[in-house]
């Protein structure tokens, strides 16, 4: 049986609960971004093997790689979402202001949080299919 909390204790674990939101969000952000920067780099790399006549095979290989990458993107992406929103759900349970604040601050329309984690990556598979096609 589990023994009450203390105000001391509640404390301390509504600050572990909010430090692991926020990490959870942070991560989210910065792995789009460490996804964007290598699908960016690898465009470069295939729009520089695109242009020579010789190495076509060298670009169709770069862009299957970006389109294998992009996918990770996507499962990644889809994977700490689901894990974020279970965070976001239990940090507003718990905490009341963050609730308010959230419920206050929501404007309509989409949410950053699945555009980053979903959209992001489909428009990335999308380019390099198309880029698969034309090469």
């Amino acid at each position: 049986m589990a023994t009450p909390e203390t105000d001391e204790q509640r404390r301390d674990a509504d600050a572990r609960l909010w430090e692991h939101h926020l990490h959870t969000d942070t991560m989210l952000f910065e792995r789009g971004n460490l996804f964007l920067v290598a699908q960016s780099l690898l465009a470069v790399a295939y729009s520089s093997t695109a242009t020579s006549a010789s190495t076509h095979a060298a670009a169709r290989v770069l862009a299957g790689f970006g389109l294998a990458l992009t996918t990770i993107w996507a499962y990644v992406g889809h994977r700490y979402h689901c894990y974020n929103r279970a965070i976001q759900r239990r940090t507003a349970e718990r905490l009341a202001d963050y609730a308010e604040t959230y419920t206050a601050s929501r404007i309509s329309g989409p949410s950053a949080m699945p555009l980053i984690a979903y959209a992001l990556p489909t428009l990335s598979a999308v380019m390099w299919i198309v880029l698969l096609v034309v090469t």
